[in-house]
């Protein structure tokens, strides 16, 4: 008998093992320093999504036509500066953008085009009709002002209008603006700061939010990741070192940045998710276990695995990737589990009269040893039903849990007992759960009760799981409290960009009419789109607004610089003014500046003077050009802008953008499918992100079946009994259908990463059947199930498992944090069913059976 054969090599390995425990132990710290020399001196991460799905098809191949006409607009990064004040956001993206340009080694293919000096000419012409009517309206009300302050371009002209309005009953509405700027600016002169008024931002809208956009490539000759990490690196350290305003934000985002988060939210979540695993395996052990010898195993094994599966990792696939390196936090229960398992069985050995340490650890090996074993197999198995899809972040994974199952298994037949034979004698202490005894004597005595209303729930169950639905979109994955993130949803919010919108190569320019017909089209954005609409109206508006202000653009005189006792006299005289004019103090705030300013040196007024007037003449001097500018045509935009949007093979894109929120994946797949149902090679991230979702779950039914089937055979083979094979798999198909159920209920749909907790419920879930039927087979009955060691090891075993889930829900990286919630689901199930439902199962079928031969170990 196969299991047999097994189990006496495995006694006879452990019996060795145990008589050279001295030599065995320091063996495996040699390999393990090499070993963790090697993971760690190799160590790497991908999340190039281009690397973790196998991709092909007409939608890849239209993506890399795209690419390779448009290269600059594909893996960029954006750099986003947005705040209230026009003249703030412009001054922070023009200097942001100097300071690039100025590393051409570090960055290429740098792209401001709002920066551009023409955007700036022509900045009232781009603005929308209701933005530049409202504007207008301004200009026109401040033109006594403005022809005030271009006769007198001094702080003396600017403080006798002030004095003008104050005595004025009805001064005009921008009358406490300029009041309030110039009490900011006298205060920030008495502080010693910069008391510089931006005068331009008077001539657009204060509510909006304005934005300035830079986009960039690396230059760096380094690996994509390694490249995407130094990118985002330097354009923190530039961010951190400009003297930027306070009140502008900068954040960086695009598809270099969201990949280059998501591996830092992976790796952070990593270290801290397994230290919170180890934080919750210990009391586990500690209140289940209370052995000091057992647990110190226990993280021995867990150490040693770790090493090794990471060196494992890197010699075969030769990298991590943000699925893959779950498995390093998963290992924390599923080592614990063979663990526990071995170490528990030792322990009622020595319990029950092994007169030494090696006959103890003889013992247990026979029999738990066919247990752990099929374990290993049907667990491996089960990861390496990804292995063959198309889904290579999962292949890597199934390949590398695989290799970590054996690794555990070998080492709990090698690390364990040579442990134990260096420690010496354990102690021993009652280790069943008299409470699931009672409560499984009970349900066993309404067993057709139990096995029907387990049936109904099944059934009830499955209704739900078949609701449940596969999101598809890589964001979903992101961590939503990443600068990339917030500055995404920030342009989303603001209508100022989104990352799915879709790309159309073409020869000639497409047909929008066609494309913003459809119901899911917001607009579609070509070069023609860069040109000013309805330009004769707005043109209109600027030429009205030149006669207007023509005396304020065109001054008959102007005054020459004051001197400091006129500064002096300037500042006493708008104090009279708002001492008799000012009875209720409306203007307390700048009267006290003003005192404040007036006690001081009369430098600080010649200091005031410049942050007051510094750059009026200058936005004075565009407000003149414009208003003068004329009609744009396509061929008058910037080469850059061009560049863009043609390419020097006269290839044309257009944007097409979708109209309300596609974050749902229902409208991500309807925007999708309609757009390429009238431009089939429309492309871009939704598309790659809609063809790799086809893929990603059509692997994940070739793993379900992969995993099943396998798991099935092994079970066939090892137990040789169709029953008991389909005993073993009854929880574990509960367990799938009720967490797909709860992820209907709870709303956590399936996505691109915890779409693999489905499979790994078989391979990881099997392993407590297995225990649970191979010591029934053993014992012979239900009670003398429950009294033995094996549930409560399938109880901490099981918890050590799910405490590892738990911590996996605490990571950053929402996909890894979805795989810990569904993964702690299931695993809780399963404890439940095995426990509880299988000895039911086990009573019900067995008598219904002829009598099963007994365990190899019995």
């Amino acid at each position: 008998m196969l299991e047999r054969w097994l189990i006496d090599c495995l006694c006879r390995w452990v019996a060795w093992v145990v008589g050279r425990a001295w030599l065995v132990l320091a063996l495996l710290a040699g390999a393990t320093c090499v070993l963790g020399w090697l993971a760690v001196d190799r160590f790497r991460m991908n999340s190039d999504l281009g690397d973790l799905v196998r991709q092909e098809g007409d939608w890849r191949d239209d993506f890399d036509r795209f690419e390779a006409a448009f290269p600059d607009l594909v893996a960029t990064a954006a750099l986003v500066v947005s705040g209230s004040g026009f003249v703030q956001v412009e001054d922070a993206a023009l200097q942001l953008e100097a300071e690039i340009r100025r590393r051409p080694e570090r960055f290429r293919a740098v792209y401001a085009g709002q920066n551009h000096p023409f955007f700036r000419e022509h900045a009232l012409l781009f603005l929308d009709e209701e933005a530049l009517d409202d504007a207008a309206d301004r200009l026109a009300e401040a033109q006594p002002w403005l022809t005030a302050v271009a006769e007198d371009p001094s702080l003396r002209g600017i403080l006798k209008l002030v004095a003008d309005g104050v005595a004025e009953e009805d001064p005009p509405s921008s009358f406490d603006t300029l009041t309030s700027r110039l009490q900011a600016s006298a205060e920030a002169t008495a502080a010693g700061a910069d008391p510089s008024i931006p005068w331009a931002n008077e001539f657009f809208e204060a509510d909006p939010l304005w934005f300035r956009i830079i986009f960039l490539k690396s230059s760096l000759p380094l690996g994509e990741t390694e490249a995407n990490a130094e990118l985002v690196r330097e354009l923190r350290e530039i961010i951190a070192g400009s003297n930027l305003p306070g009140q502008v934000r900068v954040g960086i985002t695009g598809e270099v940045a969201l990949a280059h988060e998501e591996i830092e939210a992976a790796m952070d979540g990593v270290q801290t998710t397994g230290w919170l695993a180890v934080l919750l395996l210990a009391p586990i052990l500690i209140l289940g276990v209370r052995s000091v010898k057992i647990i110190l195993a226990a993280f021995a094994m867990l150490s040693v695995g770790i090493l090794w599966t990471s060196a494992h990792a890197m010699l075969t696939v030769g990298e991590y990737n943000t699925l893959s390196i779950v498995f390093l936090v998963m290992f924390f229960g599923l080592g614990a589990d063979f663990s526990i398992h071995f170490s528990l069985r030792y322990q009622e050995a020595m319990g029950t009269g092994a007169a030494s340490v090696k006959e103890g650890l003889v013992s247990a090996t026979r029999s738990v040893g066919g247990a752990i074993c099929i374990c290993t197999m049907t667990t491996a198995l089960g990861f390496l039903g990804f292995w063959p899809t198309d889904y290579r972040g999962l292949a890597d994974l199934g390949l590398i849990a695989a290799g970590g199952m054996v690794i555990a298994g070998f080492l709990a037949f090698t690390l364990l007992p040579a442990f134990y034979a260096v420690c010496g004698p354990i102690k021993t202490q009652k280790i069943w759960l008299p409470n699931s005894r009672r409560l499984v004597d009970s349900l066993i005595a309404h067993q057709g009760k139990v096995v029907a209303a387990a049936a109904l729930i099944f059934a009830t169950a499955l209704a739900l799981a078949s609701q449940s639905r596969f999101d598809y979109s890589v964001l979903a994955l992101k961590d939503p409290a990443s600068d990339s993130m917030q500055t995404l949803r920030l342009l989303q919010e603001q209508g100022q960009g989104t990352d799915y919108a879709l790309s159309i190569l073409s020869e000639n320019p497409v047909d929008e009419d066609a494309l913003e017909g459809l119901p899911v089209v917001d607009a579609v954005l070509s070069l023609a789109d860069f040109v000013p609409e309805n330009q004769p109206y707005k043109l209109q508006v600027l030429a009205d607004l030149q006669e207007i202000l023509w005396s304020a653009l065109n001054p008959l005189r102007q005054a020459g610089p004051p001197s400091a006792e006129e500064l002096r006299d300037s500042v006493r005289g708008l104090l009279e003014v708002l001492q008799s004019e000012d009875p209720a103090g409306r203007f307390s705030g700048l009267r006290a500046s003003l005192e404040a300013l007036q006690a001081g040196p009369a430098e600080r007024l010649q200091t005031w003077q410049q942050g007051v007037v510094a750059n009026l003449l200058e936005e004075l001097q565009w407000l003149r050009r414009a208003l003068a500018v004329g009609m744009v045509e396509a061929e008058d935009l910037p080469a850059e802008v061009h560049g863009r949007m043609v390419n020097a093979a006269g290839q044309h894109v257009s944007m097409v953008l979708p109209e309300g929120d596609i974050a749902p994946v229902e409208a991500l797949t309807q925007f999708v499918e309609q757009v390429r149902s009238e431009a089939p090679a429309a492309t871009g991230r939704a598309v790659i992100e809609w063809g790799v979702g086809k893929i990603v779950l059509s692997s994940f039914l070739q793993a379900m079946a992969y995993a099943l089937a396998s798991i099935a055979l092994v079970l066939l083979v090892m137990f040789q009994s169709l029953r008991y094979a389909a005993l073993i798999l009854v929880p574990l198909t509960m367990a799938v259908a009720f967490t797909l159920a709860a992820g209907v209920l709870f709303d956590m749909p399936l996505n691109m990463t915890n779409i693999l907790v489905m499979p790994l419920i078989f391979g990881l879930g099997v392993d407590n059947g297995i225990h649970v039927v191979d010591r029934y087979r053993g014992e012979g009955d239900v009670p003398h199930l429950m009294r033995s060691s094996t549930p409560k090891a399938v109880l901490l075993s099981t918890l050590t498992t799910v405490g590892a889930f738990v911590a996996l829900s605490f990571s950053p990286h929402q996909g890894t944090a979805s795989i810990g919630m569904l993964l702690a689901i299931a695993v809780t199930l399963l404890l439940l069913f095995t426990v509880f439902l299988l000895p039911v199962l086990l009573s019900w079928a067995v008598a219904r059976m002829p009598q099963p031969a007994q365990s190899a170990g019995r």
